[in-house]
């Protein structure tokens, strides 16, 4: 009888840590309600990220970042995403209890079919208007070869490094490294570019001045979608303006790419 006690107070100890969130309950409210929360800090300003969810690959997330250079663009935004409005609009008005079931295994796939990401738009704020974000998207061997290959979606993403070219309406192309890693209930990639972008002649950032990352949770009902673009370029104010517009532009375009992929 003494053992029963003894192992029901140690589950009473265990089951709040547990099921705990990964964000406070203020947080967790407000980003329920708007759907997503977003910060942004240029230049000089003081980098106060407040909405890094407190887990591991959360935290790994914002630590990428080892240049000697400050970057001139930090941007956080944090999603929330309820399982059961993933899919087709006739299956979230019902039970949709695929949706339900979908796990970080499903994530893991989702954010290794990078081909997928060809035809993903955004709106542009200087056109006023719905663009095409990526006209081409694949995978390649390596950074000396540039021989495209087929998306690597097979077993876990922990540890898998992966190259891709991305065909960017702004960029041309573009050439990034995939860091992966992953755990029971969360997943993330970092996306660093090996070769600089260029806006017509000029070199909008040099290799690995850009790194965006993208981390899933698994809160059970929900998820929660934290990302984060770090960003150094030429202080060119047309070219910081669009740097600006860019990455943040390309922040909700993955989202939604995210969401989209994961209904399919």
């Amino acid at each position: 009888m003494k053992k029963i006690f003894t192992f029901i107070a140690a589950m009473s100890l265990t089951l709040p840590v547990l099921f705990a969130q990964s964000v406070s309950p203020e947080i967790l409210e407000k980003v329920k309600e708007a759907g997503e929360m977003h910060n942004e800090f240029l230049n000089d300003e003081e980098v106060k990220l407040s909405l890094v969810p407190n887990t591991e690959l959360s935290k790994l997330a914002v630590s990428h970042w080892d240049n000697e250079e400050k970057p001139r663009l930090t941007s956080e935004k944090l999603f929330y995403l309820d399982k059961k409005t993933i899919g087709s609009k006739e299956e979230s008005q019902g039970d949709n209890s695929s949706a339900k079931n979908l796990t970080i295994e499903d994530v893991s796939k989702v954010i290794r079919s990078i081909s997928t990401m060809k035809g993903t738009e955004y709106y542009s704020n200087r056109h006023k208007k719905w663009e095409t974000l990526y006209h081409e998207a694949y995978l390649v061997a390596s950074p000396e070869d540039k021989t495209r290959i087929p998306d690597d979606t097979e077993g876990s993403a922990d540890g898998k490094t992966l190259y891709c070219m991305q065909d960017d309406n702004s960029f041309g192309k573009c050439y990034y490294s995939l860091s992966y890693l992953q755990r029971e209930n969360e997943v993330s990639v970092c996306f660093d570019n090996f070769e600089s972008l260029k806006f017509a002649f000029i070199t909008a950032a040099k290799p690995h001045n850009i790194k965006i990352n993208l981390v899933v949770i698994d809160e059970g009902e929900y998820f929660l979608v934290y990302l984060i673009v770090q960003a150094y370029y030429p202080r060119v104010s047309f070219l910081e303006e669009k740097m600006i517009d860019s990455f943040n532009a390309r922040v909700d375009s993955i989202y939604k790419w995210f969401v989209k992929e994961m209904g399919d």
